[in-house]
């Protein structure tokens, strides 16, 4: 066969192109793309497309906001239950912001506490075992500031059930295997216990014993001091809880476990539990020694720590003075249940007595002793404010030691340094804190200490005494224990005759008066402790000189040599105070003479308040009875009080409440009192002889009318009837006194004159009627005076008013009028009057003799009054009886 045509061409054109590949036969599965790096890659085909398109909802109002108006909501919008909520969540964070957000709202809306606070407390209990610190730190803060202070408002059912739960959690928190928590929880439980301390007794045993376990743990004193420090605190807490049970008694109903449900607040039981409550107590005795034994073995460390130091910080002795405060709490726990009546714990008989205490703390307190004589070495306050807590547990415990356990005298020496020291102590905020419980030992430990060691130790006392300042706190302790020492039948102290304690009695209470006149300025709350102090002092030793209490007159006043009187503080006293100090006086009778006078410009001061001028009275009248008073003295003081008391009538009404300013009741009150201890002095007439000089003297001087008529009612209650009367100047006196009360009344023209001025007028002259009644020759006397005084002729009754009397004739004649007519109102002066029938006449013969208007310098007007005065005294002249009608008859006024 021979080669196509064109075969070399075809050849060539197939080199170049190049063969195509051989179609596939059937259907394509797969296809295969090539991409990109890169590049995305399409959704398969038969991908389903699960994109939702859909167009905007807009409410008018979102609901949210809907249901949240009118709730309070704190600043992030949440309530108060969303918080609640939100305190349970599983982050820290939002747990913390939870509490600040529960603080932020309270702040804002103090309601919602009031209203929710029990379901507050209900679900915050459970942060108290948070594992976040900061939690339960603003969980403390948040109990303490706010919810706390608002569930102490109340006492419902509710509180003391939510209070229950609260107690579970913190004793789950106690055992808890994280330290930081465990130490948290005491924290808590202090702050329980302190707002309310109710709660505790319940749970004691339990919670004495978590104490032991914590502190039995090595860890916790090597960590930081702080943490112990708080341990210790809550501990002082609670035994203080138990401290105050024990001294009031109930301990034993307090302390026990309620076996049936336990119920809170209950703090009695049935007598058939007696047996459970001492078995309870017997319990809490056995924890308080284990306690004491740890901590006694915690100070002997610290103390070691300190001297290994050169300095000593704040929080080792913040933590050594903690334990040092719980050993003694407990050790007063102990001694006050040795002082009880024998008891039997459970089925064995246990006695606590002096024995079981020797054998279980004093064991320990031992150990202590060495202590203090390495503190005694340091100068730093700290040091000694160690050695003073040392010292109060030993005294607390001195009333069951002897010397096996250490040296009396020794303990004495100890005691009487810390005393001498005292003065020496920089930080007196230090001193007045520590220092208290010291001194208030020192009875006790004067009167068990050995005759040769009371010297020294009452030397160191008396010393301190001395140096304290009256506006410092330690001044009650030291009164406090001055009065012990001082009453022996009171506290059961008792000195001998020859014993050195009774000779430092006279100097404690020189001391007395002078810390009474300081503390009226500067601590008025010791003013009252004084007083009392030193009213004991003269109720227990009557038959004392109290010479070395002659500052206490100085409490009234200070004479100076020019013999004017400056008041003293007594008169600003409190009530209270003025009553102890004028019921001293009745003991401090010596003290009297010099006293009398300052007394009496006290009871003049317009400051002293009625009740207790009228108490000075009672008080001397009582001292007078009981023959500490010399009759002299008094009846001077009296008579001085009703011719001084400075009266001020006010403005007169129709009822005496209504006198508004006025001490009027006063002055009348205290006239009948003066009038009825002038009663009580024995025979009237010879009292008044002993007091007539005074009452000369204070009639010479011209007093008010109102003292004037209380000097008159003196004689007239003694001896009305008096021929110490019928002379020149009393006469005269009496004379000017009734003419005086005339012008006073006369002040209205009409003899109809004021109701009110004319009873006070025949007040005044009341007690010239009984004089009149008693002595006719007086009132003829005084009427011719009077007529004198109407006629013109008034230089003999010159001296005995200090008045301006009128010039006017008619106006001097209405005056004796008025006197007249007043006398001839009473019955019983008639057949007096009668006598001085003369002088009544001479008076209307000057009155007509006036009326005639030849007469020069009487006007119209004086005749007119001149008139109406002679009608009325001519009326009262003819109900005399003493004149018939026919020697009248010439007497007609004229026209």
């Amino acid at each position: 066969m021979g080669r196509p045509k064109g075969g070399a061409a075809a050849s060539s054109s197939s080199s170049k192109k190049p063969k195509a590949k051989p179609k596939q036969r059937g259907g394509v599965d797969f296809k295969k793309y090539k991409h990109k790096v890169g590049r995305k890659l399409p959704p398969p085909k038969n991908a389903t497309d699960t994109e939702i398109k859909s167009r905007a909802i807009v409410l008018p109002e979102q609901s949210m906001a809907s249901e949240r108006a009118g709730m309070a909501v704190n600043k992030r919008g949440l309530t108060l239950r969303e918080l609640l909520q939100q305190t349970g969540h599983y982050n820290a964070n939002v747990r913390r912001a939870a509490l600040n957000g529960i603080k932020d709202l309270v702040a804002k809306h103090p309601s919602e506490l009031k209203l929710h606070k029990v379901a507050i407390v209900e679900k915050l209990q459970e942060r108290i075992c948070d594992t976040d610190k900061v939690v339960r730190e603003s969980l403390f803060s948040i109990l303490q500031s706010l919810v706390f202070p608002s569930l102490k408002e109340d006492n419902a059912i509710s509180t003391r059930s939510t209070l229950f739960l609260l107690m579970a959690n913190i004793l789950n928190g106690m055992t808890h295997l994280s330290m930081d928590i465990q130490l948290m929880s005491f924290r808590f439980l202090e702050l329980v216990v302190i707002n309310f301390p109710s709660s505790f007794p319940g749970y004691a045993e339990q919670v004495f014993n978590n104490f032991l376990a914590v502190l039995s743990n090595d860890r916790i004193h090597l960590q930081d001091k702080s943490k112990l420090n708080s341990v210790l605190s809550g501990l002082g807490q609670c035994l203080s809880q138990v401290a105050y049970a024990t001294e009031n008694g109930d301990a034993s109903n307090r302390l026990v476990h309620n076996l049936s449900g336990r119920e809170l607040w209950k703090c009695t039981l049935d007598e058939d539990n007696s047996g459970s409550r001492a078995f309870a107590m017997s319990n809490i005795l056995m924890k308080l020694q284990n306690l004491f034994q740890i901590l006694v073995n915690s100070v002997e460390v610290s103390v070691s720590e300190l001297f290994a130091k050169s300095t000593i910080d704040a929080q080792s002795s913040e933590a050594l003075l903690s334990a040092l405060h719980c050993l003694d709490l407990i050790c007063n726990i102990c001694i006050q249940e040795v002082k009880k009546p024998q008891m039997k714990f459970g089925r064995s008989k246990i006695q606590v007595g002096p024995e079981w205490l020797k054998s279980s703390v004093l064991v320990y307190a031992k150990k202590l002793w060495g202590v203090n004589r390495s503190f005694h070495e340091k100068g730093d306050d700290r040091y000694y404010v160690f050695n003073l807590k040392i010292a109060e547990i030993f005294l607390c415990l001195s009333a069951c030691m002897d010397n096996t356990i250490f040296p009396a005298d020794e303990f004495c020496q100890f005691v009487s340094s810390l005393l001498a020291k005292a003065k020496t102590l920089r930080n007196k905020d230090t001193m007045e804190k520590h220092l208290s419980p010291l001194i208030t030992f020192i009875p006790d430990l004067v009167s068990n200490a050995p005759d040769d060691s009371k010297g020294y130790l009452l030397e160191a006392f008396t010393d301190a005494f001395w140096d304290c300042k009256v506006d410092c706190k330690l001044i009650f302790p030291y009164l406090d224990a001055v009065g012990k020492m001082l009453f022996p039948e009171k506290t059961g102290i008792l000195f001998v005759e020859n014993d050195s304690g009774s000779e430092y009695h006279g100097v404690w209470v020189k001391e007395l008066p002078g810390i009474l006149l300081q503390s009226i300025d500067k601590a008025p709350s010791v003013t009252k402790v004084v007083l009392e102090l030193l009213l004991r002092i003269g109720q227990y030793f009557p038959t004392m000189e109290f010479g070395n209490l002659r500052s206490f007159i100085k409490l009234f006043g200070v004479k100076s040599s020019s013999g004017t009187i400056e008041l003293g503080p007594f008169v600003n006293l409190p009530r209270d105070c003025q009553e102890l100090a004028i019921s001293c006086l009745y003991y401090f009778s010596n003290l009297l003479p010099d006293t009398m006078e300052l007394l009496a410009s006290c009871c003049l001061s317009d400051v002293l308040e009625p009740t207790i001028l009228f108490r000075i009275i009672e008080v001397l009248q009582s001292t007078y009875k009981a023959g500490n008073l010399h009759i002299t003295e008094q009846l001077s003081f009296l008579s001085l009080l009703m011719a001084r008391f400075r009266v001020h009538p006010g403005s007169f009404s129709t009822q005496d409440n209504s006198q508004k300013g006025s001490n009027m009741n006063t002055f009348k009150s205290l006239n009948r009192l003066i009038l009825n201890s002038l009663s009580e002095m024995g025979d009237g007439s010879l009292v008044l002889e002993l007091m007539w000089d005074n009452l000369s003297k204070e009639i010479a001087q011209i007093p008010s009318l109102h003292n004037m008529n209380g000097l008159f009612r003196i004689i007239v209650t003694l001896d009305a009837g008096t021929c110490k009367l019928m002379n020149e100047d009393a006469i005269k006196i009496i004379a000017g006194y009734l003419i005086d009360a005339a012008m006073d009344l006369s002040k209205t023209i009409e003899l109809g004159f004021q109701s009110d001025r004319t009873r006070l007028f025949q007040y005044f002259i009341k007690p010239c009627i009984i004089i009149f009644c008693q002595n006719e020759k007086v009132l003829c006397c005084a009427l011719e005076m009077l007529k004198s005084f109407a006629t013109g002729d008034d230089h003999v009754l010159s001296s005995a008013s200090k008045l301006n009397y009128p010039g006017e004739l008619s106006h001097r004649i209405c005056v004796v009028t008025t006197i007249l007519i007043f006398l001839c109102n009473d019955g019983k002066l008639h057949k007096n009057l009668s006598l001085g029938k003369c002088v009544i006449k001479g008076i209307l013969q000057h009155t007509r003799h006036l009326m005639d208007s030849n007469v020069l310098d009487v006007t119209y007007e004086d005749k007119q009054k001149l008139r109406f005065a002679f009608e009325q005294l001519k009326t009262k002249a003819l109900q005399l009886n003493c004149w018939d009608r026919s020697e009248l008859e010439g007497f007609s006024s004229t026209t």
